[in-house]
């Protein structure tokens, strides 16, 4: 299913059940907006997020941008000169592995390095699901129910159960659909990881994820008891 190619300095990992060779080297040779089998681009989301249509999928660029100080100065630049060992090449691994575990993460479709002087930028495209909202949002508009909550911690136990670690695990990188199914989000520095504290602290960055929100959004619905059941979801399942 899955495929590396290189194209001067560019090495591509795709999965071909969605694009051929070409059609990735055509891609990033021409980029988003040039490209003829793209109907349409969206800017607007996180960072360099890119929602877009190629061919007859609706896909998700993600550029991999620095943040903390050094983002100042680098910008988009990582150090590196294997493409395996990239954070693209990484996350793209990651979320084939976890789709063939059956948890509830987006299809990696292209992951793209560009690597020059021991230094690459890179780009990670999978597929949109649609119809979604992150958690932040749809807690902004619309209470959960009390099923619901518990469906999120029951969500994140199966991540912990397969010892998937989340390096951020936000109400921004947790998904819900009109169906209320949930998907998780943004693996970058996520990793296969034993031993069970970091769990603990997986689940309370959540908390404060959700309590900054509560601080800083009006009329956002989330109260202590919506935290109780998610709690009782994790330890039930």
């Amino acid at each position: 299913m899955s495929q590396v190619i290189q194209s001067g300095n560019q090495y591509i990992l795709f999965n071909e059940a969605y694009l051929t060779s070409e059609d990735c080297v055509k891609f990033f040779a021409s980029g988003f907006s040039n490209n003829q089998n793209i109907d349409s681009v969206n800017s607007q989301g996180r960072g360099e997020v890119q929602f877009f249509r190629c061919e007859d999928h609706s896909l998700v660029a993600k550029h991999y941008l620095r943040g903390g100080l050094l983002s100042h100065i680098v910008h988009d630049q990582y150090y590196g000169c294997k493409p395996e060992t990239t954070r693209a090449f990484r996350e793209w691994r990651l979320l084939a592995m976890m789709r063939e575990k059956g948890l509830p993460v987006p299809v990696p479709v292209v992951a793209h390095v560009a690597i020059k002087h021991c230094c690459y930028r890179a780009d990670l495209i999978t597929v949109q699901i649609e119809a979604a909202k992150t958690l932040a949002q749809y807690l902004t508009q619309l209470p959960l129910n009390l099923e619901a909550w518990q469906a999120v911690g029951v969500c994140i136990k199966r991540f912990h159960r397969a010892n998937i670690f989340h390096a951020d695990l936000n109400a921004n990188n947790i998904l819900i659909n009109q169906q209320q199914e949930l998907f998780v989000l943004d693996f970058d520095k996520g990793a296969i990881k034993s031993g069970e504290l970091w769990k603990l602290d997986n689940i309370e960055r959540l908390k404060r994820s959700l309590l900054k929100f509560k601080r800083k959004t009006p009329n956002f619905h989330f109260e202590f008891d919506h935290w109780r059941q998610l709690i009782r979801g994790y330890i039930a399942s």
